[in-house]
């Protein structure tokens, strides 16, 4: 059975991550880019990887890739053993 984590609203999301981050967002869509993400894995595990490599400007999907392959590099040296569905992701469909 789920717990219910799994089913909390978007905005309750959004609200979180600006406050993380002090970030403004405004639709969860926005994080399609992967740099929101890789700037919570680096709050949440600072030093495993270098802001620098993330395309903080991406406009495209390719661009999107790069950031999640980043991400991805995080996870795993962190121990976390959860694949990351990128095309869902840069297509901002949750």
């Amino acid at each position: 059975m789920m717990e219910g984590a799994f089913f909390v609203s978007k905005g309750v999301i959004i609200d979180w991550i600006n406050e993380l981050l002090d970030l403004q967002l405004t639709k969860i869509e926005q994080c399609a880019t992967g740099a929101v993400y890789c700037q919570i894995m680096d709050a949440i595990y600072p030093q495993t990887f270098s802001l620098g490599k993330i395309k903080w400007g991406a406009k495209f999907d390719y661009e999107f890739v790069e950031n999640y392959k980043v991400l991805q590099n995080a996870f795993d040296k962190n121990g976390i053993k959860k694949h990351i569905d990128v095309d869902k992701l840069v297509k901002a469909k949750y």
